[in-house]
């Protein structure tokens, strides 16, 4: 899929800036991204980074998914419901690092429409997370359902108690118990 003509300029430059992105004070940080996008809108940031989404989505590259989740927090975006098809649809996908970062995203929506994705979140299993007996990411997630509070999202927490990880089910319990 070739870039569109319209934002090529702006995606390359987003990408090559986001690379540059470093840590203060245990901060992200990337004053150069924000400073070189300062004139363009937030419609016009939000239509640049679905793009690459898009783009990234088909070409599987986890480290352009990373880069425009990045530019996302770094322009202030995350709580864009302009993106909550995205991350939806990324939320599924198991080939980039963000499954965490989209959890976090769904947690300051608090929103109904979300719970499934959620769930099907918390249990996919994806290899990349084996490895992971806090399951940090299914915790996000436990999170996350509390935080909706709704009868679907408690019935979401009550189906993880039903796992055989115990880590998983006390994620579930403690976020049950805060309901």
């Amino acid at each position: 899929m070739k870039i569109s003509s319209k934002y090529e300029k702006e995606l390359r430059k987003l990408f090559e800036l986001s690379k540059k992105t470093y840590i203060v004070n245990f901060q992200l940080r990337n004053e150069e991204l924000i400073s070189n996008f300062s004139n363009i809108s937030d419609e016009e940031k939000i239509n640049i980074i679905k793009e690459g989404i898009k783009i990234a989505c088909q070409r599987k590259n986890s480290s352009e998914i990373e880069n425009l989740m990045l530019s996302i927090s770094f322009f202030g975006l995350c709580d864009r419901f302009e993106f909550i098809e995205d991350y939806i649809k990324l939320a599924k996908e198991e080939f980039h690092e963000e499954h965490e970062t989209i959890a976090s995203y769904f947690q300051s929506f608090h929103l109904p429409q979300t719970i499934d994705c959620i769930y099907e979140l918390a249990i996919s299993n994806f290899e990349k997370y084996r490895w992971d007996d806090n399951f940090a990411l299914v915790r996000k997630c436990c999170f996350t359902l509390g935080d909706i509070n709704t009868p679907k999202a408690k019935e979401k927490l009550e189906l993880l108690l039903q796992s055989d990880e115990e880590m998983i089910r006390e994620h579930a319990m403690e976020q049950l118990e805060e309901m």
